[in-house]
């Protein structure tokens, strides 16, 4: 059950960065921006995001991981 949730909120956020790149032309700069521009929401008490931008024309690095260890 875990990893279903965690594989449906990396495919809303690779969506929203794919969309964003799209639209813009260059991938965004934070994980906020997602959020403010692209509707992009979950469940930030069940779910930690790491956005590491790498540059406006490469695909940032994601990795989510489930907050509270069980």
């Amino acid at each position: 059950m875990d990893a279903e949730g965690i594989q449906t909120l990396q495919t809303a956020v690779t969506r929203s960065v794919t969309r964003c790149y799209a639209e813009e032309g260059s991938y965004p700069e934070s994980l906020d921006y997602l959020k403010e521009h692209y509707g992009l929401h979950y469940d930030e008490s069940k779910y930690f995001v790491d956005y590491q931008p790498i540059g406006s024309n490469i695909m940032p690095d994601i990795t989510i991981m489930r907050k509270g260890g069980n």
